[in-house]
């Protein structure tokens, strides 16, 4: 599915990689005692951007990573990235949004720079009470793969989101890149119509329709 942005359309072309094996889980696992929520809704839910693959492409060393918080009463949760031999790569508390909404996780240059043709899982646990996780703290995990870029990308910078780069990412299959560089784009221009109708049709696409409208965090 597409949706024509003038001369360009975001098209998002799933690779054909598999995600490894889980190490800590792939699914969120909801804890009475974190979340307003009372039903079972997928709003209610700790949720990565993410196809259901659950692992992504990204040509950077330090991608993005967007996850939607939904109400919650917690006000921190652990971020961590290991590689495929469980080896921790960087782990940080990060303060959680006050509303409901998508946040971008970002990796900061101290971190070291993901190695292309190399899997590496990131995971977000919140922390329920105090400042230790518990067994039943709600988790959830993603996988990411960096590549090289694609020789279409090859004109395009990354400074200044544009319609054209994020069509151009995502009919590459980059899917880290295509939906942070998305989000920059609408934060930009919230009240562009072209714009929110891309993002909610690019969320459907892949599944995440019930976040659609979520709002972006700062």
């Amino acid at each position: 599915m597409w949706v024509t942005l003038g001369a360009a359309q975001v098209t998002f072309k799933p690779p054909r990689i598999l995600a490894p094996k889980e190490s800590t889980g792939g699914a969120s696992r909801q804890a009475d005692n974190c979340l307003f929520a009372q039903t079972t809704s997928a709003t209610n839910s700790v949720t990565p951007l993410l196809p259901s693959s659950r692992i992504g492409l990204t040509v950077k060393e330090r991608p993005a990573i967007l996850v939607y918080i939904p109400r919650t009463t917690v006000k921190k949760a652990l971020f961590s990235v290991q590689d495929e031999q469980d080896t921790n790569l960087y782990q940080t508390t990060i303060d959680l949004p006050e509303k409901p909404g998508v946040m971008a996780i970002k990796l900061p240059k101290s971190v070291p720079g993901l190695k292309t043709g190399k899997n590496y899982q990131w995971s977000l646990a919140m922390i329920c009470s105090g400042e230790l996780l518990e067994p039943d703290s709600p988790l959830v995990s993603g996988w990411i793969q960096r590549v090289h870029p694609p020789v279409s990308l090859k004109n395009h910078g990354h400074s200044s989101p544009s319609l054209e780069l994020v069509s151009h990412l995502a009919k590459s299959g980059i899917w880290y890149d295509t939906i942070f560089e998305h989000a920059r784009l609408r934060q930009a221009q919230p009240k562009n119509a072209t714009i929110t109708a891309s993002w909610k049709q690019l969320l459907n696409d892949v599944g995440l329709n019930a976040i659609a409208h979520a709002p972006l965090t700062n």
